[in-house]
């Protein structure tokens, strides 16, 4: 059977993808593994691999291609403000550890500034590159990964997920979407905000009413072939 890689980054539903593709094995019998470092090579064995905090250079080293699952830069900057500031584990992590002593000293504003420039370095994790450096640094013409964007992906996992995954995995068979779906997980209704919660509120498009205008432009401006690509409503 066919090997089938995923590629994601942090603050892309990355915990949501591992939970999802480990049912995704067990009810196939298949071997799944999966890393958070950048430059780690898993097993070729397994038939599932999932690299959640993937670097182009070390996808493209790897060979096979794969699905790659992202998400709306402009929301990943507010998901990490809110997750870095109280709700993300810091245990192993010094360096989140680090920008939450001084995210908690600053307003809300610093604090995406701030947030912007962590995730966007190259040692965000010891071993991990941030997901906006990942962003810059990947080729997304590159035909070998199909792209997806995590916005479907976890509204309707039976939909471009679910597709992608068959067409590399023939006849595999894929879990309930329900049993996956933010209210199933969460506990709550979609868009329904808990800050308290790892999985704050699912909705899209947060940035709109969250980030300040020069943060916007920054991302507008230096992701805007990304954003053409799969987010052009962005640029309004």
């Amino acid at each position: 059977m066919s090997r089938l890689q995923f590629f994601t980054h942090h603050k892309c539903a990355s915990k949501w993808l591992e939970r999802y593709l480990k049912e995704v094995a067990f009810i196939n019998g298949y071997s799944y593994s999966s890393t958070h470092y950048s430059s780690i090579h898993l097993p070729a064995s397994d038939h599932i691999t999932a690299y959640v905090n993937a670097s182009y250079a070390m996808a493209v080293g790897l060979g096979g291609g794969g699905i790659h699952i992202i998400r709306n830069p402009l929301d990943i900057l507010v998901s990490a403000y809110h997750s870095h500031l109280t709700t993300h584990s810091v245990l192993d992590w010094p360096e989140l550890a680090r920008q939450r002593s001084i995210l908690q000293k600053s307003d809300e504003v610093s604090g995406y500034f701030l947030t912007l420039a962590f995730i966007e370095r190259d040692d965000f994790f010891n071993g991990a590159v941030g997901p906006l450096h990942a962003y810059r640094h990947w080729h997304f013409s590159d035909s070998a990964f199909q792209t997806l964007r995590m916005e479907d992906v976890v509204k309707d996992p039976d939909g471009a997920l679910g597709a992608a995954i068959r067409s590399r995995l023939f006849h595999c068979r894929l879990p309930v979407g329900q049993q996956h779906s933010f209210e199933a997980i969460a506990g709550r209704p979609y868009g329904t905000t808990d800050e308290a919660s790892h999985y704050r509120s699912g909705q899209p498009d947060q940035w709109r009413d969250a980030l300040p205008t020069p943060v916007v432009r920054y991302v507008q401006t230096h992701y805007r072939e990304l954003l053409e690509a799969f987010y052009p409503e962005s640029l309004a």
